[in-house]
């Protein structure tokens, strides 16, 4: 793994401290993150382990302190695989609260370094979903937090027409679509 100074290592008592979906003490999620460094492939176990940092629309402050890690493990992995690292860290950002001071040097970081490797991850992205994913993620590393929210939900963001009784995109894609022509 890296040797960022700045991360949270993983026998740190701030981990005691950090919240995840199920509350403070976030001591599962280093348990995780040491398994996932010895075998980031195993995608089963971070699939357990990532909603615990970053569930329904809420990133915990434990998803701040795991991120460096996460981007690690993205690196090292087939670039398939790195996907759903990267997707993950884009929802993080999406709905990234004020992230702790003493969290933030190393999670700017591992941010710069997870939207190198989702602009890479793109030319190769194999699926329409997982392309969507990416740019979802891309839009939000980069603080369009709106146009990932979109792109996120896409397929479950619609309205009905007043007028017509058609079923329309709504206006938080049109919000997004305005701030873009107005940049």
């Amino acid at each position: 793994m890296s040797d960022d100074p700045d991360r949270l290592p993983l026998d740190s008592p701030r981990w005691s401290q950090l919240w995840t979906r199920i509350g403070p003490g976030a001591y599962p999620v280093p348990q995780a993150l040491r398994a996932l460094g010895d075998d980031p492939s195993d995608l089963d176990l971070f699939k357990e382990m990532w909603p615990e940092i970053c569930a329904e629309e809420t990133t915990y402050d434990a998803a701040f302190a795991a991120l460096p890690y996460l981007m690690d493990f993205a690196g090292r992995v087939e670039p398939a695989d790195a996907d759903e690292y990267l997707i993950v860290a884009g929802l993080i950002a999406t709905y990234a609260p004020d992230v702790p001071s003493d969290l933030e040097p190393a999670f700017r970081t591992a941010m710069r370094r997870g939207l190198t490797l989702t602009l890479e991850r793109l030319e190769n992205c194999t699926t329409d979903a997982d392309l969507r994913y990416l740019l979802a993620s891309v839009a939000a590393m980069r603080g369009r937090t709106d146009l990932a929210e979109v792109l996120q939900d896409l397929d479950a963001i619609q309205e009905t027409c007043p007028t017509c009784g058609t079923v329309v995109h709504p206006s938080a894609l049109e919000a997004a679509v305005d701030r873009d022509r107005t940049s």
